[in-house]
């Protein structure tokens, strides 16, 4: 596990500041020298706080944003009510009250272009953080009987493609409904499939 909790508040400006131009224009588009004038320094002055440049800054910025996803998303998933839709709403909550992420994104774009050592890092990282509990708390509504046998892989992969969908409507789709509101609609089309409400079973 990672403790990000003793970064210094210069180191948490660097890593915000990072994040956000990476989340905006995409590992390969930006630049050390788009970072250090953000943070109004010279580019000189940032290679001192990450001499392996930006493929070291992108990779401390994924760890620390996926480490504070797991603990938000489990602490989520710890106060539901022990069902399948209470624990649904509580990942969908945290997600959608989080900053966009698109998640999905920087796993097939952003770090492909990294090295294979720091590809493999980050997603099996990004498993442990995302993938892992979501696919639990399928497990174990499928070992309660609450739904049919599936790969709980599956669906948390599903899940969080549609969360990612949901706060990639709510940033660059004008109109769409708030982002609650369509993990609703995700939520009822997981529990209740897309039969009405009142259809009586085969």
């Amino acid at each position: 596990m990672n403790d990000f909790s003793t970064i210094s508040d210069s180191r948490h400006r660097l890593l915000d500041t990072a994040q956000a131009l990476f989340h905006e224009r995409g590992y390969r588009a930006v630049t050390m020298q788009d970072i250090a004038r953000e943070l109004g320094i010279r580019q000189a002055s940032l290679y001192y706080h990450v001499p392996d440049g930006k493929e070291q800054l992108f990779v401390e910025m994924a760890m620390r944003n996926f480490e504070q996803h797991r603990i938000g998303l489990q602490a989520a998933l710890d106060r539901a009510d022990g069902d399948l839709a209470s624990a649904l709403r509580a990942a969908a909550g945290w997600f959608t009250a989080q900053p966009p992420m698109n998640l999905l994104g920087m796993m097939h774009a952003d770090m492909p272009a990294l090295s294979p050592e720091n590809n493999r890092r980050l997603t099996l990282y990004a498993t442990h953080c995302f993938f892992e509990p979501i696919a639990a708390m399928f497990a174990e509504a499928m070992a309660r009987g609450e739904i049919r046998l599936m790969q709980p892989d599956l669906l948390a992969g599903s899940f969080l493609a549609l969360m990612d969908g949901v706060s990639y409507s709510s940033e660059h789709q004008p109109g769409t409904p708030p982002r609650r509101v369509m993990a609703e609609a995700i939520i009822s089309l997981i529990l209740d499939g897309l039969r009405p409400r009142d259809a009586k079973g085969d």
